[in-house]
């Protein structure tokens, strides 16, 4: 693994070390079974669904849709369907977190109030017996995945998480306390490790219930574990130095992997959804998520077809683009509760060549699953209806794309103006997307050939959009009709 560069480096690291888009086997992953999500066969930067290249981009509920039995999902999934979006990610049940919570957030689906968290595994007498397994936890999921595959939103199932504190270890099936089957008494950092004596049976198990459960679906993906550094961490970076304002926790400011121990567990669950999964029809992508904000991979984990990364900065897809894989985004929060700071890391991510992205919209509760739930100053994210119409500019803007056939490009301008930025990607002579920023003392010339081209420019806040046919001749500048610091430029050739 190589370690991250500034921003600055990143353009030389492109043309020097990471590799251009990898064609894949397009049998790869899908067993002949060519509707399932897969990776999309001529670009693997990408996901291709029921044979159309998919970009997945939502903002979505706290991963407790299934686990927490007051939470309606099917008005959720409905409400994701009518505003646009497409994905959602869950939690499986492996841990939930205490009502009183561990990390601010109020009205948290993933901490259902007691009696309310339904478990893959039969309890009585307040104890869980994880040799039996529960009929009416595998019929929710069921259900679940099955509204959400009605409605065109890929499911992306994370199996496990780290634990993070006591107080959710104190309500974990895992702990040794809680369940009927002499596991060992550990701590809750040996849990997603090879080292977790006699839990990693029952664990075994659950993959393979889970995945044997869930084989008939073409819209899922599983995901190995969510944040495995913040148990088992191995300190890589430091980031955001600068930028206190947004970023003004201690753990923001460093990029941290999961360890070795962590990373051997993450495999061998990998390799058992692999093998599960060869006596099965179907065969479904792996997810792992490798760090905060970004890291530079040489390979791609064995087993593994898209790395997740949390709060990410562009420079994450950027630095992953030929690995053979998709980059994710597959959750984001801890800003200031400001629409504009989510919705430019959005276009940012995807415009640098990012396939998924997921902010975590703490306006979905139970009760509330239509997502208009009034989010307070003290929970760590931000979303809600209007975010989330903003959010959906950038759906309807990659709809109108080839972004498969196109390449990552920081130049659909001409550089005029050291202070620009631009995150863009272009199929030459033919479309060039790119969203700017401190654009506006800049000469914007685009890198198109001359001819004739459909301008359109996207204010990202309001929505507005801006349209002009213009004939470029060689070096001809054009002019944004808006004033704000960013905006999005779309040229599309003419013929």
């Amino acid at each position: 693994m190589k370690q991250i560069i500034p921003f600055i480096l990143l353009l030389a690291l492109l043309l020097t070390s990471c590799k251009g888009p990898i064609s894949v086997d397009p049998e790869l992953k899908t067993d002949g079974n060519p509707n399932t999500i897969r990776l999309f066969p001529e670009n693997s930067r990408y996901l291709e669904y029921k044979g159309e290249p998919i970009i997945l981009i939502t903002s979505a509920e706290h991963y407790g849709a299934v686990v927490n039995l007051d939470f309606d999902y099917k008005v959720y999934l409905e409400t994701l369907e009518k505003e646009g979006f497409n994905y959602t990610r869950i939690f499986t049940g492996t841990y939930i977190e205490p009502v009183e919570n561990i990390f601010g957030i109020e009205k948290n689906t993933l901490a259902p109030q007691p009696e309310r968290y339904i478990s893959p595994w039969i309890r009585e007498n307040g104890k869980f017996d994880l040799s039996r397994f529960n009929p009416d936890y595998f019929k929710r999921i069921g259900d679940f995945v099955s509204e959400a595959d009605k409605r065109g939103i890929i499911v992306e199932v994370t199996l496990f998480t780290s634990i993070y504190a006591e107080n959710s270890w104190k309500l974990c099936p895992f702990n040794s306390v809680n369940n009927l089957n002499n596991v060992g008494d550990i701590g809750f950092r040996q849990v997603n490790t090879l080292f977790n004596a006699g839990i990693q049976e029952y664990q075994e198990r659950f993959i393979r219930k889970l995945v044997a459960e869930l084989n008939g679906f073409d819209n899922i993906f599983y995901e190995i574990q969510n944040e495995p550094w913040s148990d088992n961490p191995n300190l890589t970076d430091y980031v955001n130095s600068e930028n206190d304002t947004v970023y003004n926790r201690s753990w923001q400011k460093r990029v941290e992997l999961a360890n070795g121990v962590a990373t051997d567990w993450q495999e061998w669950v990998a390799s058992t959804i692999i093998e599960e999964e060869s006596k099965l029809i179907k065969k479904h992508l792996i997810a792992q998520n490798i760090s905060n904000f970004t890291y530079c991979l040489d390979t791609l984990p064995e087993g593994v077809s898209i790395v997740n990364f949390h709060y990410a900065l562009p420079e994450a897809a950027l630095l992953n683009q030929g690995i053979g894989g998709v980059t994710g985004l597959d959750e984001t929060g801890f800003m200031p509760h400001e629409d504009l700071l989510y919705i430019n890391q959005a276009w940012r991510f995807i415009l640098s060549g990012g396939g998924l992205y997921n902010n975590l919209d703490y306006s979905f509760t139970a009760g509330n699953e239509t997502g208009y739930w009034a989010i307070p100053e003290s929970n760590p994210g931000w979303g809600g209806p209007g975010f989330r119409k903003k959010l959906s500019y950038l759906v309807n803007t990659m709809a109108q794309v080839p972004f498969h056939e196109m390449d990552v490009s920081d130049s659909v301008l001409k550089e005029t103006d050291t202070k620009m930025k631009q995150f863009g990607l272009r199929k030459s002579g033919e479309f060039y997307l790119t969203f700017l920023e401190n654009y506006q003392n800049a000469k914007l010339v685009p890198a198109a050939p001359p001819g004739d081209y459909l301008i359109t420019w996207l204010n990202v806040d309001t929505g507005e959009r801006m349209e002009s046919k213009k004939s470029l001749k060689k070096d001809a500048s054009i002019t944004s009709p808006f004033k704000e610091e960013q905006v999005v430029l779309l040229i599309q050739k003419i013929e």
